[in-house]
């Protein structure tokens, strides 16, 4: 086991710095996807343990290397805007898959589509909630069934719907931590909304989208990444490709009995290629201050997790994910700190710009706009938690092991904030170039230690379904809105199952 935990540690650590390093490389040239391919042999390396599932394992492990000849072969770079759509394509053909190897899993989707037609009183509800902003600041993609997204709608269905518990699980697998197509819950409600003026009939294109989303998983989001102006490469090319190159992993992983589960969440995670390692990464790191966040930051989580391991700290690779969680929360919390800033008044002003967002964007705004406002503030949230003294806080340890802050403190541009602002006036340069990331903390977060946390998990115990995720995750939104956790399904999820 000490060697798994150290394979981990170290699966995780090589993950995130092979994206950074890249970036920080390439981040005054043009993006090309060949650019990636260090993080992909990072991939390519990793081993699977004696203990653990050779077939879990190659559910992401080739679902990554598949995804980047593949796209490789059809364009030699992706715009900015088409990134977005780069880790919603395999969720959806593996759904396809596992449609045709488990009938019995087919049968029970198809009941659950009858649902959704029979649950007006919960998609129309739901979706007026999202568009008035009920929730306040949501996050609509999120793992957990919190109140406003997909999943926690999903969930509710879900818990009246008459199927084996497996496939209740496969099927919010899909949604947490897996990426069944890009559609938003109540995206095409108001769209309609506003079109007709009419709620029963913005409630019925609410339900033939969803059931569309579970129907033809692939059709679907061929047919929305049209709609959406998808142009850097054949698409169809894509799910034709990558269908055939896949299928034989998806067989295997069904015959050596991985739950479905875990099938439908493992592929998906392909992010690093054109999406962190992207555009919007190097734009962003095209500030140095950006950079030295970035780069300080991540040091700090490998310090910890070295720490930790040295420590016996790690005792499955799920800790592996929340201690570089912890650090990276710790380590943004602390540069907020450092220009006098706190999680709460960044919450404070995030909140008050969504309600008069909603105010003056009341039929064009995008449902999924709040993502990553809402991961920000968790980050940071948990983060002030950890650094603050005891007894109020965590004194400064995640797990127990101290969170090495150095990195962050010593870092040369961090120090010398005078090169962006007049002398003695430079009180907010540090905390605003933070604020760059509140749109794309992906690496802040960061994901891919979470990811090599969650898949070494998952392989080890590949019976068990990982997802669809039962937590509390103590949001950070709950501190202002704390009537909101009434509506969540998170903490109690496996009463609907």
């Amino acid at each position: 086991m000490t060697s798994l935990i150290e394979k981990v540690v170290q699966d995780a650590i090589a993950a995130q710095k092979a994206s950074i390093d890249i970036i920080k490389a390439n981040r005054y040239n043009d993006f090309t996807l060949d650019q990636t391919r260090p993080f992909v042999e990072v991939v390519r390396n990793f081993e699977t343990h004696p203990d653990q599932s050779r077939e879990a394992m190659a559910l992401y492990q080739q679902s990554v290397l598949i995804h980047f000849d593949v796209l490789t072969s059809l364009t030699d770079t992706v715009s900015a805007f088409d990134c977005a759509f780069l880790e919603w394509q395999q969720t959806p053909i593996t759904l396809d898959i596992l449609y045709e190897l488990d009938k019995g899993f087919r049968n029970a989707v198809d009941v659950f589509i009858q649902t959704i037609e029979e649950s007006d009183d919960i998609i129309g509800l739901e979706a007026t909630r999202v568009h008035n902003g009920f929730y306040g600041i949501i996050s609509s993609k999120d793992f957990a069934a919190l109140p406003g997204s997909t999943f926690n709608v999903l969930a509710q269905i879900i818990a009246r719907t008459p199927i084996d518990k497996k496939y209740k699980q496969a099927i919010l697998a899909a949604k947490s931590w897996g990426l069944n197509g890009i559609y938003v819950f109540g995206d095409i409600y108001t769209r309609t909304l506003k079109e007709t003026g009419n709620v029963a009939k913005a409630i019925q294109e609410e339900k033939r989208y969803l059931k569309w989303v579970w129907d033809e998983p692939s059709k679907c989001m061929l047919d929305l990444m049209g709609q959406l102006g998808h142009k850097s490469y054949d698409r169809f090319e894509y799910f034709k490709r990558y269908d055939k190159k896949f299928r034989p992993v998806v067989e295997a992983a069904f015959d050596a009995g991985v739950h479905p589960a875990n099938i439908v969440m493992l592929p998906t995670h392909v992010g690093d290629i054109g999406h962190h390692i992207g555009w919007s990464y190097y734009k962003l790191c095209r500030d140095d201050m950006c950079m030295a966040i970035l780069e300080s930051v991540s040091q700090t989580v490998y310090n910890t997790l070295a720490s930790a391991l040295a420590a016996g700290k790690i005792k499955s690779p799920f800790d592996v994910a929340s201690i570089a969680t912890g650090a990276s929360g710790a380590a943004m919390a602390h540069i907020l700190a450092w220009d006098g800033f706190t999680p709460d008044m960044i919450q404070d002003m995030m909140q008050k710009r969504f309600s008069n967002y909603i105010m003056t964007h009341p039929y064009d705004r995008s449902m999924v706009g709040e993502l990553h406002v809402n991961d920000f503030l968790d980050f940071t949230t948990r983060g002030q938690r950890i650094i603050t003294p005891k007894p109020r806080g965590g004194g400064g340890k995640v797990m127990g092991v101290p969170v090495d802050l150095e990195p962050v403190s010593t870092n040369h541009e961090l120090n010398n904030p005078q090169m962006y602002a007049y002398p003695f006036t430079a009180i907010t340069v540090r905390a605003t170039a933070l604020l760059r990331f509140i749109d794309q903390p992906c690496l802040l977060a960061p994901e891919p230690p979470s990811i090599v946390g969650i898949v070494n998990a998952t392989a080890l115990n590949p019976e068990v379904p990982m997802a669809p995720v039962q937590m509390c995750k103590n949001c950070a939104t709950s501190r202002f809105l704390p009537a909101k956790c009434d509506y969540c399904l998170s903490p109690r999820l496996n009463s609907v199952l």
